[in-house]
């Protein structure tokens, strides 16, 4: 008989654990919601042996987990000791912004060549409806509605686009738990809410480009603000 061919070796992204049936990415999203909610600190060390035992997961998907989150910047790998919860510095929050407000402006002009007019509709709706009613609801009501808006608009680019914009929201989400700003209400300035609106209606991809940069700048001056009024400075670590 023909020698068998070895099976090839499973994903570990994918495979469950046979005790716990929780994937390395489930994992890494259980954690990064943890270090988002600030539940985890930064500098704090997440040690394989303990998580596996903690969450119910083999080691193996503990470790492809935070693999995962190294990749997404939350967590620094280091050899034999594990990994260490990053903590921002104000460069990276502000570099963070920077590409944010290109790819939202991106976002903003695929949805004006590619959008349905029901899919337009439907954003223009939500955005005027947010802004109606802003004044009765929460500051996390408000941003919330801002990031549910945001990812109508980005469904209507590629899948490259895609990626890199929903890595980066991530990151902004985990900023904006850290600094408190989820319960500041800070989901940009009305008027350009409005200019986006506006230009997203009539499919005018630089007037809705352009109002969707600056709601993101706007973001990045308040979070530059939160930052220096709390101390820190350009390339130190930032505290909550």
């Amino acid at each position: 008989m023909p020698p068998r061919k070895p099976k090839p070796a499973p994903d570990a992204a994918a495979t469950e654990d046979p005790r716990g049936g929780r994937t390395a990415r489930e994992v890494a999203r259980h954690l990064r919601q943890q270090i988002q909610a600030g539940e985890i600190k930064p500098d704090t060390w997440l040690r394989e042996i303990r998580l596996a035992q903690e969450i119910g997961a083999a080691r193996s998907a503990v470790r492809e987990a935070l693999r995962l989150l190294e990749e997404d910047g939350f967590v620094e790998l280091e050899k034999f000791r594990g990994a260490r919860v990053t903590t921002p510095t104000l460069y990276q929050m502000f570099d963070l912004f920077e590409i944010r407000a290109a790819l939202f402006g991106l976002m903003a002009r695929f949805a004006c060549f590619r959008a349905s007019d029901a899919d337009l509709e439907e954003i223009v709706r939500r955005i005027r409806t947010m802004l109606e009613s802003a004044a009765d609801q929460t500051p996390r009501w408000r941003v919330n509605q801002g990031v549910e808006i945001g990812a109508l608009i980005s469904r209507h680019g590629n899948r490259d686009a895609r990626e890199i914009m929903s890595a980066s929201h991530r990151k902004a989400r985990w900023h904006f738990s850290y600094l408190g700003l989820e319960d500041s209400g800070a989901v940009g300035p009305v008027d350009d809410w409005r200019e986006l609106a506006d230009g997203l209606a009539a499919r005018d991809a630089e007037r809705a480009a352009g109002a969707a940069r600056r709601i993101i700048y706007f973001t990045q001056q308040e979070v530059t603000r939160m930052v220096v009024a709390k101390g820190g400075k350009p390339g130190s670590n930032v505290r909550g």
